[in-house]
């Protein structure tokens, strides 16, 4: 483990928690946490996607869409060239991930050769000039949805501001070359996500994927409009410290938090409350879409060490519902809370 590192990224969770006005473990769970959210939900689709035996082009277009880190306009507009050549696309995606080499040297030969193709296919600038840049995040999209332990989605201004914060080496500078800063923004992303600070807040199954949320946003990233549940007051237990570490563990098992809403959304588009009825897309519209709180079922005080979270411990309520069911020294079951409406 780098220990510059840790102390690092220690100091930067709290100077955030000093600029926001809220615990370590509230910045925790609050920064980048869209970010976060889209590529655990999305990367998974897309590698099931690039891992079939024949690769769909029209759903490999539909998830990478999917997909913030793909970009703006200008980025959307040249992948969009890139896919219109259905069969060299489908050849150059092929050529990149079939037996991806496990050395350094051949996987940056790879990389290098993937975004050359994909400047060809598509990734350039109206007056003609190649957009690496924007092919070399493409590529890095593809990469980090397959081997996430080794890569991350990549936009170089974005990785070398994160760098400079932390005080980690730049990149290899200069023309090309896509291949070593991939290789080297995997290499730092992996970096953090061993230090105890980053294990200690960030605890799901693929970290590289936080880490990547995280870089997005930078080393200054933009104070939630909401603020996350009080997590101080709802674990007032003489025995705190345990129990709270177990819910905020739990709380952060972000990947069955995101299958539950899947599979709710799935039967019930409009995502209603599970309480009152409230709909976030039916009043929001558009924005709203999505948008539901998760709750454990299971009290916190029953909790043991190593509990593992299913999707049916998981109920989808609105802000407004989950507030008041912890309100108070008792937490009030779904049930009771419906009592209260009633009466």
């Amino acid at each position: 483990m780098d220990q510059n590192l840790d102390k690092a990224l220690d100091k930067w969770l709290r100077q955030l928690a000093e600029d926001w006005g809220m615990s370590l473990d509230q910045v925790a769970i609050s920064v980048a946490a869209d970010e976060i959210h889209n590529r655990l939900n999305y990367y998974p689709k897309l590698k099931s996607v690039l891992s079939a035996p024949v690769l769909q082009l029209d759903a490999f277009n539909k998830a990478m869409r999917d997909c913030w880190a793909l970009g703006g306009r200008y980025d959307l507009i040249r992948f969009g060239h890139f896919v219109n050549k259905s069969d060299l696309a489908g050849t150059a995606i092929a050529g990149l991930i079939s037996e991806f080499p496990e050395g350094e040297t051949e996987a940056i030969q790879r990389i290098d050769d993937f975004v050359a193709e994909a400047v060809d296919l598509g990734y350039s600038t109206p007056s003609g000039s190649a957009d690496s840049a924007g092919a070399a995040l493409l590529c890095s999209i593809i990469l980090t949805s397959i081997y996430p332990s080794r890569f991350v989605d990549f936009r170089q201004s974005r990785w070398n501001r994160f760098a400079e914060a932390f005080g980690y080496p730049y990149p290899p500078s200069g023309e090309g070359h896509y291949g070593k800063r991939l290789t080297w923004a995997g290499g730092f992303a992996v970096d953090i996500s061993r230090t105890k600070t980053f294990q200690r807040y960030w605890p799901e199954s693929e970290p590289m994927w936080i880490v990547a949320g995280i870089c997005w946003y930078g080393p200054s990233p933009p104070r939630p409009e909401v603020e996350p549940e009080n997590i101080e007051e709802v674990l007032s237990f003489p025995e705190g410290a345990e129990k709270r570490r177990l819910h905020l563990t739990r709380e952060r098992s972000q990947v069955v938090i995101l299958k539950a809403k899947e599979l709710a959304q799935k039967r019930d588009p409009l995502l209603k409350c599970e309480v009152c009825g409230f709909s976030f897309i039916e009043t929001y519209g558009k924005h709203g879409d999505g948008f539901i709180e998760a709750h454990h079922k299971q009290p916190i005080a029953s909790l043991r060490p190593g509990t593992q979270t299913r999707v049916e411990d998981i109920s989808l309520i609105c802000g407004n519902c989950h507030r008041m069911i912890h309100r108070g020294d008792h937490t009030l079951t779904l049930d009771e809370l419906r009592g209260l409406l009633r009466s």
